[in-house]
């Protein structure tokens, strides 16, 4: 009994030993807090629409041959989605080839009429000065090479006529194999090969790919604030980490009688089309001029339990310790984070690196990191985010 009471009592001592005397230093990475100037950001949201959705439609009424896509599909501007039955088409187009070949068999001989109309009515000149032919003669020859022209004329005209029903029947002829008319994805195809489809009907409905716009509410009373640089303005997928930064920007000039707001749009680039219309969105849009505020880079926040705290690195005692310091996010800005905090300074070294596993009073192997190294570093890690 005398034995497991020495045990038991060496046990709570051991427990009630310091944190910093159990652990070695932990190996973490630190920046300075700074004072920079900065524009404030306010966050808005929104959603993501297409920048082009349509239903493509059928051209000309015909059997459906072929749909060659199906939903999920992406296509490429150009890219055959629909076949129509061409046949009765074609049989037009053929019968109009061989009156133009007629047309311009006609216009030979009409040629060839009016060079001996013109022959005759030459003779006729040299006859008439002679008395060997009448007046009467020669005035009819001088008419016949006017019928002549005007008959050449005439079937000139018909194979321009004829040449132009040709064109419009190749158009016809091409409209019958449906293209995309943009780079796009394929969300409901509407006709099924062997049905009968009339012109204006549609084939499938496409959604463009490669660009998407964020559509987000503004309220009014940020009409004559929001900055000439929104146009690159950080647009955040609500629910994920992925952020995107905006290539253009353009407001629309309306303000909705109930709700007080109006659209501010956002063009964002997409190649790998990692974003589908329909998404909600935030977005941090400059308000206001430059003013000075404490900067941290986003690594540097920690978010957990409902709180939004920072560790600091501070040397006490011959040793330095990770303190908890709680932070109000005010609004972010590239890769850094403008915040509010009572114990923060300009010139504290907050962990920006091995932060996620620490406690209170954690002791710390400080590496400092220089601002601008850091910045180099994410953009060079980050790209594209």
């Amino acid at each position: 009994m005398y034995r497991f009471t020495i045990f038991l009592l060496a046990a709570i001592a051991l427990s009630a030993t310091p944190v910093s005397a159990q652990m070695p230093p932990v190996s973490v990475r630190a920046v300075p807090v700074e004072l920079r100037k900065v524009q404030p950001h306010h966050r808005f949201t929104g959603s993501l629409r297409a920048v082009s959705r349509g239903k493509v439609a059928a051209l000309e009424d015909g059997r459906v041959l072929e749909v060659t896509v199906r939903e999920g599909a992406a296509v490429k501007r150009g890219d055959i989605i629909a076949v129509v039955d061409s046949r009765r088409l074609e049989a037009q187009h053929g019968e109009l080839q061989a009156g133009l070949m007629t047309a311009q068999a006609l216009v030979t001989q009409r040629e060839a009429e009016l060079r001996q109309t013109k022959l005759d009515l030459e003779r006729s000149h040299s006859l008439v000065g002679r008395n060997a032919i009448s007046q009467q003669q020669h005035e009819h020859n001088e008419t016949e090479v006017a019928v002549a022209e005007a008959r050449l004329a005439t079937d000139q005209r018909r194979i321009d006529e004829i040449k132009s029903q040709l064109e419009l029947f190749q158009v016809r002829l091409d409209d019958t194999t449906v293209r995309a008319p943009y780079d796009a994805q394929v969300i409901e195809r509407h006709a099924q090969p062997g049905e009968w489809i009339k012109a204006g009907e549609p084939f499938v409905t496409l959604v463009s790919t490669g660009q998407i716009e964020a559509w987000l509410e503004i309220p009014e009373r940020y009409a004559g604030v929001l900055s000439q640089f929104a146009n690159q303005s950080a647009v955040k997928i609500v629910g994920s980490d992925k952020q995107f930064i905006a290539t253009s920007a353009k407001r629309v000039n309306e303000v909705h009688p109930r709700t007080r707001t109006f659209q501010f749009v956002l063009t964002l680039a997409d190649p790998d089309a990692e974003l589908s219309p329909g998404m909600s969105v935030d977005a941090w849009l400059p308000v206001g001029p430059e003013q000075d505020d404490l900067t941290i880079p986003k690594d540097a926040v920690v978010r957990s339990g409902g709180s939004t705290f920072v560790y600091k690195a501070v040397t006490a005692d011959g040793g330095t310790t990770a303190v908890r310091q709680p932070i109000q996010v005010k609004f972010e800005t590239g890769h850094w984070v403008v915040v509010h905090a009572v114990g923060l300074t300009p010139g504290d070294m907050v962990i920006i690196e091995g932060n996620e596993r620490l406690l209170p009073g954690t002791p710390l192997a400080v590496t400092a990191v220089s601002a601008p190294a850091l910045q180099a570093e994410v953009q060079l890690d980050r790209q594209p985010r």
